[in-house]
């Protein structure tokens, strides 16, 4: 470290200490550092007062259980209707299921009863 002393006029009888520039441009640097360091501290401490701020409490706890209580009702009414549904499709298809297979046999029935042979088929050919 260099310390300079600067000499004023001839008549002045005081000693005044100037820093070297290498001094000055180590102390900027060093409050640069020491700025930067104050503003992580407060971003930290920021941090730490969210964090114990979004803690969660008892009453979110409840309000959250609640929620998951109302969902659950809603999935069990909603599955309840699809089977319903499900099963009013499933009767309608039956009823129209047998209908066919009712049609079908009488169809079934009638070519039965003509009396067809194999003659009758060449014919038609």
């Amino acid at each position: 470290m260099r310390w300079r002393k600067r000499r004023p006029a001839a008549t002045a009888t005081s000693t005044e200490v100037v820093l070297a520039p290498r001094v000055e441009r180590a102390l900027v640097a060093i409050a640069s550092h020491a700025e930067q360091l104050d503003g992580r501290i407060l971003r930290l401490e920021r941090r730490l007062d969210d964090a114990t701020l979004e803690l969660p409490t008892q009453e979110d706890l409840l309000e959250v259980r609640m929620h998951s209580a109302k969902v659950a009702a809603e999935l069990a009414r909603v599955t309840i209707e699809l089977r319903a549904e499900i099963e009013e499709r499933v009767a309608a298809s039956a009823v129209k299921e047998s209908r066919l297979r009712t049609l079908a046999e009488s169809i079934a029935d009638l070519s039965d009863a003509l009396d067809t042979t194999p003659q009758d088929w060449a014919a038609s050919a």
